[in-house]
């Protein structure tokens, strides 16, 4: 923890760029400033609370007030009146999709001799595997039908004139709904921050956390890069799927001391160069 009195500039300048994106989000969706203060205060209350607690002492009120510079009647409401842990492990119908994906994904028997997710009869009685049946397996509570027509609709998948199913490997790259959206907006952006903040404060071993960028591209060049970008952490993301899912179901049947998660993302942004990124890329 910094003892200083005031931020680092390089540390300003670093926000002031990153909540850029951020605040264009915000506005986009109606979230005026003052929204945004009173979300940022239970904010800091909630890690000031969780992650600044003296060993052996309560957590004051006066404490918190003094670490995040809210005011203690602030702090004494906002404690009072906390929402419910944040909990973005639920079991819900988004989680329930990306447990299905993550299966026909990763899953041996559902893939193909390269590797790939196989088309699947729709219905049970078509074949032994299907996708009926590998929603089953996921959940007894949602129809495959429930998924079907939702991923026939976001063009996730498609459904052959044989009543097969075929999924759409390049439509994952892009969210369906906004819903699932901000679930996963929420997810990879604190996750990766987490690994940033950590690297920055060096108090545990590095995570990866590296990105290739250049200037001085074409429109073209840029759709090539974007292009081979997406094959490549596709292929990456796909083999860190197998192996992990099949972690997994080895540490359920031999009862493993499996606490731990992880979370494996790549991304690739473009954007016309203005003054302010224009740089000698050497």
């Amino acid at each position: 923890m910094s003892t200083s009195a005031s931020p680092p500039s390089k540390l300003l300048q670093a926000l002031r760029y990153l909540l850029e994106p951020l605040v264009r989000l915000l506005l986009d969706h109606g979230m005026a400033f003052p929204a945004l203060a009173e979300l940022l205060k239970r904010v800091y209350v909630d890690v000031a609370e969780r992650d600044f607690a003296l060993p052996g002492k309560t957590q004051t009120d006066s404490r918190i007030s003094v670490l995040t510079g809210v005011h203690r009647k602030d702090v004494k409401r906002l404690r009072e009146t906390a929402d419910a842990p944040l909990d973005l492990e639920r079991t819900s119908h988004v989680s329930l999709q990306a447990q299905l994906l993550a299966k026909w994904l990763g899953d041996p028997q559902f893939q193909d001799e390269h590797g790939r997710p196989r088309p699947l009869p729709r219905l049970a009685h078509q074949g032994a595997l299907s996708f009926e049946q590998m929603v089953n397996d996921i959940s007894k509570d949602v129809r495959a039908r429930v998924f079907l027509d939702e991923w026939r609709r976001t063009d996730l998948v498609r459904l052959d004139e044989h009543d097969i199913v075929h999924l759409n490997v390049a439509a994952l790259l892009q969210s369906p709904a906004l819903e699932e959206k901000m679930d996963f907006f929420g997810r990879n952006i604190h996750d990766h921050l987490s690994a940033v903040v950590s690297n920055l404060e060096g108090q545990a071993a590095p995570y990866m956390d590296r990105c290739v960028f250049y200037h001085g591209l074409t429109e073209e060049q840029v759709q090539q890069l974007k292009q081979r970008a997406e094959q490549l952490s596709m292929d990456a993301l796909l083999e860190i799927n197998r192996i992990a899912r099949g972690m997994v179901e080895q540490n359920q049947s031999a009862s493993a001391d499996a606490t731990q998660r992880m979370h494996f993302g790549a991304y690739f942004y473009h954007a016309a160069e203005t003054q302010e990124t224009t740089t000698d890329p050497s």
